[in-house]
């Protein structure tokens, strides 16, 4: 009798540190209900990596202050890349019980932007965002896709030289994914092999959004010398490509192009700062749909201290 309540002991014991240490194996679990507002109709969770996760007025509290009818829960989780945002959605979401019980009886969105952790991965990315989509999807949910924001500077190692070109077409294919551009063959490489050659139901987001063209890119920043891009190339990634090599010199010039402007950014070059946050809700705005009741002059109008607040004239 007591062997079996030392074991019984034990399995509890080992069964608690489990639950609580490993956020991809939770089954069922119940964490206290996140909404708080029950006349507002539309629930929505926001989803990505520490930019969404920003605590300083991030674009999911600026779009819940302007749309009447939203509320927003923030499950975003720092450093997360398309692969653990997808097991993120299956633990953090899917498998809380109170959050979906809150959800349930009106409209569920999945508010989404993320993918910069695994951006050295593109094609691989997209295929977890593909999936995490169509998750959502089979559970109910609408998704509304911010691309990547712009983001590099030439003092990241990733950015000097040739090496930045390749992290401005990584980002460009996963945006183009996010924006429903891209066939599964172009979008997934090697990841599109043994699966159908279209996109399935869900797999892409119901709602994109462009944040990466927008005001928060420097899209006048000064270009970087081609001369000396020239004498580098035989030491680039793309020294093979000689048949291509007026547009790379072209693109790679163009690189700073594609950084945030230093106005937007808070403590590095990936992280918008909370006006620069307020810009992505009025974008987001515009592409909201009705049934959220959004006001994006209100948006507009915000500021962020201490929570999302009226301007002051």
């Amino acid at each position: 009798m007591k062997r079996r309540l030392a074991r019984i002991l034990a399995y509890l014991l080992v069964r608690s540190i489990l639950l609580s240490t490993c956020s991809g194996c939770l089954v069922g679990v119940a964490w206290s209900t996140p909404f708080k507002q029950p006349d507002r109709k539309v629930k929505a969770v926001v989803l990505g990596g520490s930019l969404s996760k920003y605590y300083r007025g991030n674009y999911g509290q600026f779009l819940e202050y302007g749309c009447k009818n939203l509320e927003v829960v923030n499950r975003a989780k720092v450093g997360a890349g398309g692969n653990k945002l997808l097991k993120r959605m299956r633990s953090h979401v899917l498998r809380d019980r109170s959050l979906m019980k809150a959800m349930k009886g009106g409209e569920k969105w999945l508010i989404f932007q993320g993918g910069l952790n695994s951006i050295y991965a593109p094609e691989s990315t997209n295929a977890n965002l593909a999936r995490l989509f169509k998750l959502a999807k089979d559970r109910g949910f609408r998704t509304m896709a911010l691309t990547l924001t712009p983001w590099g500077d030439d003092s990241d190692k990733r950015f000097r030289g040739w090496e930045g070109l390749f992290y401005v077409r990584a980002t460009r294919l996963v945006n183009r994914f996010l924006l429903g551009k891209l066939s599964p063959d172009e979008a997934l490489g090697r990841k599109a092999k043994n699966r159908p050659h279209s996109w399935q139901r869900g797999e892409l987001p119901d709602i994109s959004v462009d944040v990466y063209n927008s005001p928060l890119r420097d899209s006048r920043a000064k270009r970087r010398d081609k001369a000396v891009l020239t004498k580098s190339f035989r030491r680039s990634r793309y020294k093979r490509r000689t048949k291509q090599f007026k547009k790379l010199l072209r693109q790679a010039s163009n690189v700073p192009r594609g950084y945030l402007k230093r106005k937007y950014r808070d403590f590095d070059h990936i992280h918008p700062n909370s006006t620069g946050h307020r810009i992505l809700a009025q974008i987001a705005c515009k592409k909201a749909p009705s049934s959220w009741g959004c006001d994006c002059e209100k948006i507009r109008r915000s500021v962020f201290k201490g929570r999302v607040r009226d301007r002051k004239p």
